[in-house]
Formats: C-alpha cells, sequence, structure tokens
C-alpha cells in the first residue's frame, strides 16, 4: 500500500502508561523527528459540569481532559490538584487506557496542530492484560469515538485510526537485544523481567519461540505500602516526594526524609529518621525476597535475564547478587542507548521499553506502507560507512519478534 506523503497528518505513538508516569512517544509520519509527552498518572471521572470554569494554560503539558461520549475524565496534574484523582495501581490498566490514550492523543496533536490526524496507537500493557478479545476491544472503542469525536479543551478531537496494536511491556527492550545479538538469539533462552511501580512482568524467549509469561504485583508500589504502613507516622503513600526519598535511603541517604517527617520538633524528626532507616532495609529486603520466589515459582529456565523498568535500579545489588548465584548473565535495558535529544524530562533508562518499542512501531509501519527509510529515527552525527556495511544488507531490517507467530 503506497502512502500519501502529500498529506503530513498522519500521526504514530507509542503509548506506555505507567504507574508513576505515562510516557508516548510521538512522532509525524514518515520524516518527523521523535518527542516525547509525559503525564502523572492520577485520573478522575468528572460531570461535564465540573468542567465549565477549568482553563488549561497552552503551554501545559502535563495536564488534560477528554470527553468519551457522556463520560468525562480529568488527567494528570489538574486530576491531582483539582479533583483528587488517584492513580489506578489497583485496577487493570485497559480499565483507564482509552482515557490516557486520548489524552495523550491531545497533547499530540495540539503539539503538531494537526486536525482530524490518521493515527497509528501502539500500547504496552502487563502481559497478562494482552488477550486478543481485550485488544479487540480497546481497538473497537478507540476507532468509535475518534470517528465520533473526542470533547477536550480545544474543540472536538476526530482521527481515524489507521492501526492499532497492543505488545507486552518489555517487548521492545526485547527486540533490540535480539536485533543485537544477532544469529546468537536463536542459540539462547532469554527472561525479560520488567520491573515497574504498578507492577512486574516476566516473560520469556526461548531460542526463537514465545514461551510463558506472568504479572505480579510487586512492584516499587508494594514497596511504598508496606513502608508507609510500617513506619505508622502519618506517611501518605500519594506523596510524590515519598519515592526519591526511598530511592535515596536504599543508597543510605536519609535526608530526603527530614521533609515528610510531620514531627514540630528536631528531636521528632530524627526520631522519625531513625525509624526510617531501621525500616527501609527490612521492607526492601523482603521485596527482594518476594520477587525471589516469584521468579522461582515459574519455572523458566534462562541464560540471560533482560532486566528493565524504573524500580529495577533500586534493587539493582539484589538482583546482581541473585542472578550470579544462578549462573544467569544480566543485561540491563537490553543495553538500550537513549538519544539525548529524545529525552527532553531527563527519564533515562525509564524511556527504554517505550523508546525500542516505538522503533518496532516505525519497522511495522514502513512494512505496511513500504516505505524504504532512508535515514535514522534521530538525527545523528555524519559517520563515514565502512564498504564492507554497504555490501552486506542488514537481514535484521524488518525483524520484529514480538509479532512472529
Amino acid at each position: 500500500m503506497a502512502i500519501d506523503l502529500s498529506q503530513p497528518n498522519k500521526l504514530v505513538i507509542t503509548c506506555d502508561l505507567g504507574g508513576s508516569l505515562s510516557r508516548a512517544i510521538t512522532q509525524l509520519y514518515p520524516e518527523g523527528v521523535p518527542s516525547v509527552i509525559v503525564m502523572s498518572p492520577e485520573v478522575a471521572d468528572v460531570s461535564q459540569d465540573s468542567l465549565k470554569h477549568i482553563q488549561i494554560d497552552s503551554a501545559a503539558t502535563d495536564s488534560a481532559w477528554v470527553g468519551l461520549g457522556n463520560e468525562y475524565y480529568v488527567l494528570g496534574t489538574l486530576a491531582r490538584n483539582n479533583f483528587a484523582g488517584i492513580t489506578p495501581l489497583r485496577a487493570l490498566k485497559n480499565k483507564y487506557a482509552i482515557p490516557k490514550i486520548a489524552a495523550l492523543l491531545w497533547q499530540a496533536c495540539r503539539q503538531y496542530e494537526l486536525k482530524n490526524p490518521e493515527v497509528m496507537i501502539h500500547l504496552l500493557l502487563p502481559s497478562g492484560e494482552t488477550k486478543d478479545k481485550d485488544v479487540e476491544d480497546l481497538s473497537n472503542q478507540l476507532t468509535v469515538l475518534l470517528k465520533q469525536g473526542i470533547n477536550t479543551p480545544t474543540g472536538l478531537l476526530k482521527a481515524k485510526l489507521r492501526k492499532f496494536y497492543v505488545l507486552p511491556e518489555g517487548s521492545g527492550v526485547l527486540s533490540y537485544r535480539l536485533r543485537s545479538l544477532a544469529d546468537l538469539a536463536y542459540q539462547k533462552s532469554i527472561g525479560i523481567l520488567m520491573l515497574g511501580y504498578r507492577n512486574s512482568s516476566f516473560f520469556f524467549w526461548d531460542k526463537g519461540s514465545k514461551g510463558k509469561s506472568e504479572t505480579t504485583n510487586l512492584g516499587m508500589s508494594w514497596m511504598v505500602q508496606q513502608f508507609v504502613e510500617r513506619t505508622s507516622v502519618g506517611l501518605s503513600k500519594d506523596d510524590l516526594r515519598l519515592v526519591p526519598a526511598l530511592v535515596n535511603g536504599g543508597g543510605g541517604n536519609f535526608q530526603g526524609f527530614r521533609v515528610l517527617s510531620r514531627k514540630p520538633t528536631i528531636e521528632g524528626i530524627e526520631a522519625d529518621l531513625q525509624l526510617f532507616s531501621e525500616v527501609l532495609p527490612t521492607v526492601k529486603d523482603e521485596y527482594c525476597r518476594a520477587l525471589k520466589r516469584w521468579l522461582d515459582n515459574i519455572g523458566a529456565v534462562f541464560d540471560e535475564v533482560v532486566i528493565c523498568g524504573g524500580t529495577a535500579s533500586f534493587v539493582r545489588t539484589e538482583l546482581v547478587n541473585h542472578f550470579h548465584k544462578e549462573g544467569v548473565s544480566i543485561c540491563w535495558n537490553g543495553e538500550v542507548n537513549i538519544p539525548e535529544v529524545l529525552d527532553t524530562y531527563k527519564l533515562k533508562d525509564r524511556l527504554a521499553d517505550v523508546w525500542t518499542s516505538h522503533i518496532s512501531h516505525i519497522k511495522l509501519v514502513d512494512k505496511k506502507f513500504r516505505y524504504d527509510r532512508q535515514q535514522p529515527l534521530v538525527p545523528q552525527p555524519v559517520k563515514p560507512v565502512k564498504t564492507v556495511e554497504r555490501c552486506h544488507p542488514d537481514r535484521w531490517k524488518n525483524f520484529i519478534p514480538m509479532l512472529e507467530p
């Protein structure tokens, strides 16, 4: 199918609806430069009347509201600050997938000044939420809503959904890793361990075949909840300062907890810091033990594990020790390099999965439209090409393993 390049209204968007942050890579197709959109995870359902006096600044990128038929949702900072919005950690991600995708799509269309675009959407979900029927339901709902129009702060947003597909979280990093391994990929059994804020996922690549997959609620939120309950000094699991304090505390620096203490005296604050320094190592140890039990119970045997996700860095030492004892080599984030010009929010490894998934997404779209891409997605300094590289074409160019039957 040939693509009409004279119509610059085609948008490719790859979404990762993380428990701590929604991330999307957006790109005008075919030759636009990819960019990152982020939005806080909070969401609140509201009535249409609640939005009458709500104004969203034209420069705001972390707030949105969308009307989907008769249902209205507020998202991001606006949801948290004005409507007591929640981070829906217990609900399946696909429950709020459509309003979150709609909000990210609105931000992208506003950024690129698009009207009635054709959109191609790739969504990452936990491995347990990617059943064909669930994906089909999401696709049908999106198709109908985009056709009839989504109410937004800037008016009715209509679009034509050209392509929608869902893959498990971690699949982008796996694709990138397999491409790097080339023929060696078919000689390896690889486990993919994705440690997120809301949950953790595992799936298995066994010498060319997709194996078992599992999802558990053992994300960073599990540790946050345990820490708040164990300390019992009035901390809030929804306090945005708590996770950075836990991460720093895991490295021995507990000063970040000082501003979280609610004690009115210096002595009381110091007592809280002492309590925090005693509780955190225990909670962290319990989390690591639970994670190891979960992995052991899966029963997969592999010789390499690719570890990714924001929580992985918090328990990096413990994971290294565990897999060293098991004789399993570790590949962190699939050895993905995030282009500096892309990482405008300084998310680093937290972009690894959505960025590599976007690379695979673009390859899929190029194949669909028979588009011969000559330039890299992100502009790079020109480097001399060796003769041997020109003589041997890249036979992995259109290889997308998670889409193989």
